[in-house]
This record gives structure tokens, sequence and C-alpha cells, in this order.
């Protein structure tokens, strides 16, 4: 597989970390660099809450340099919100701005945004060519097959994308009224790029070897994003890669790998956040870390109630306890 070059960047792998709301924040981002992610994605933020000066929202976008290339994603249902939030995306840093056109989440689709975009092709291409026009930088797009089981749009939504500029999609196939529940539809996903011009890296349900090489068979598939797999996981980038190149199956992630991973996550989360907050974030995805350890659901309830540093480290002398 070559390695996917957009505009002027060059990827060192096309194994890439998906966008995740609430999950894919600056200490993420960091660790998934670290464990050979060849692009990282931020949180999903609102193009509308950008354009109002909203600092929260802005604060989601603070790049490092140890995490380039990086793709700041937005979301929104219009064109000028969008185009405007695009170039201060721009000055804020990023390498890439990303598109969601496949989030399908009621607050979101309220809003007239996300996958609900997938039913207004007309207003994806206005937003598309906006954006496209007033940034300097590559534009890509991350979209769901379609709405509904059996609506694969997939396919007129990439031949938008490619008319009007759009560097590389995305495409989780899955429909967006199944959430994460069900399998990737791979036949959807090899009729929407079938004919593409530009990247499509293929997303949904990829956790291992056997899931990343069932896309990998695809024609037109140029890579892999990789979501809730990789966290706490993160050499799984590696791994996919190893796998892709040679067809070798590298060991996975020990149990005391986990917990090295788990240590310099909550040590980057209070570097980012300070100890109070940087703790409570990190909630979030202790889930993951903890999930094959045995009595795994009393140790998340120790951990949704730690509150400092010697909490913490309770918590890991049991983890270090059941290797």
């Amino acid at each position: 597989m070559n390695k996917l070059t957009i505009g002027n960047i060059k990827f060192c792998s096309n194994i890439f970390l998906a966008p995740m709301a609430g999950i894919t924040d600056l200490p993420l981002r960091l660790l998934a660099k670290e464990g050979g992610a060849g692009l990282v994605y931020t949180e999903m933020v609102s193009a509308k809450a950008l354009v109002f000066h909203d600092e929260k929202t802005k604060s989601l976008l603070r790049i490092k340099d140890q995490e380039r290339p990086v793709a700041a994603q937005i979301f929104g249902g219009e064109a000028n919100s969008m185009s405007e939030a695009a170039k201060i995306v721009q000055d804020i840093g990023a390498d890439i701005i990303d598109i969601n056109l496949g989030c399908p989440v009621r607050k979101v689709a309220k809003a007239g945004a996300g996958a609900r975009l997938l039913a207004n092709e007309y207003l994806v291409a206005k937003i598309l060519e906006s954006v496209v026009g007033n940034v300097n930088i590559p534009v890509t797009i991350k979209i769901r097959i379609g709405l509904l089981p059996g609506q694969n749009v997939a396919k007129e939504i990439i031949h938008i994308a490619q008319s009007t500029g759009v560097k590389m999609v995305a495409v989780h196939a899955r429909y967006a009224s199944l959430g994460h529940s069900a399998e990737p539809d791979l036949e959807a996903f090899a009729e929407s790029c079938s004919d593409a011009k530009i990247p499509i890296v293929a997303n949904g349900g990829i956790v291992d070897e056997k899931t990343a090489q069932e896309f990998m068979k695809i024609p037109n598939c140029s890579g892999l994003m990789v979501g809730r797999g990789a966290v706490g996981n993160y050499s799984i980038f590696k791994r996919l890669e190893s796998f892709i190149a040679s067809g070798k199956t590298l060991p996975k992630a020990s149990r005391e790998e986990k917990i090295q991973w788990l240590k310099k996550h909550v040590q980057y989360s209070i570097d980012n956040y300070g100890i109070k907050k940087g703790l409570l974030v990190f909630r979030k995805v202790a889930r993951y870390y903890i999930k094959d350890f045995p009595n795994a659901s009393k140790i998340r309830c120790m951990v949704n109630t730690m509150a400092n540093l010697d909490d913490f480290n309770t918590i890991l002398k049991i983890l270090e306890a059941l290797l």
C-alpha cells in the first residue's frame, strides 16, 4: 500500500485515528501518534461556536507539533458559517480541515448538520465549495454510507467531493440510523468507492487484522481509520500497518503495555488540564484500559470516584497486582 499524500502532506502511515466527540482530545491524539497513527483528528467542533468566538470550543483545537499532521473536524449546516469557521481553523494551525457529514447524534441532526446533510446534496456541494474556496490547506470529509439501511448515497457524495476540490473522503461503512451497533456494509462501501478519483479511507468496526483486511481487499480503499478500537490500544496502528505491508501479525497489546499507556494518558491529561480536571476527563476513557482486567467493573467504579493522585495511585497498584 503506497503512502498517501494530500497536498504537500505525506503521511507516514495510511492508518488514521478517527475523530470522536469527547474522546480525541490532545492527550489521546498524542498517544495515538506515538502508537503510529499517520493522521489524527480533533474532536468534532461546531462551526457556529467558532464563528461566535466561543473560547471553550476553540480550546478543543489546541494543537502541538508532536501530533502533526492533525486534522480539525468541524460541523454545521450553513455554507457561510462553515466557510468562516474553516478559515479560523486554518489560522489556529490545523494541517487539514475535515467536514463532518456522518454524525448521527440527534443534537447535531437538529442543527441540520452531520449525517442529516446526506439528504441534501445541493447543500453539501454548496458547503464544500465554500470551505475549499476559503482556505489554503487541504479539505477532507467524513461521511456515512447513508441515513437508512439500503440507502447508499456515499457514491454521489464522493462525486460531489471530487468536483469541489475535496482531497480525501473517509467513509464510515454503517448507516447513520444504526449508530455503531451494526456490522459495516462492505458491499455498499465497495460500491461507493468503485470509481473514486480521490483517496477513500475506510472506517467502521475496524478493531484488528481481520476487520482491517476485509476493507483493504476492496479496490480503491486507500487506508483505514480506527476509532474506539484504538483507545487504550495505540499500538494497533503499527500492528495494522505491519500486517497490511507484510502479512505478519504482531502481538496484541499486553496488560503491561496497556498499563503503560494508561499512566501516560493520565500524565498527559494532567499536563493539559491540571490535576483535578485531568483526572475527571480521563474517566471518560478509563474503561477502555481496564475492560480486560479481572474485576473490571469494580475498578471502573473506583475510577469514577477518584478525585486526586492518591486515588489514582491506589487504582494503579490494584491493576499492577493483577498482571
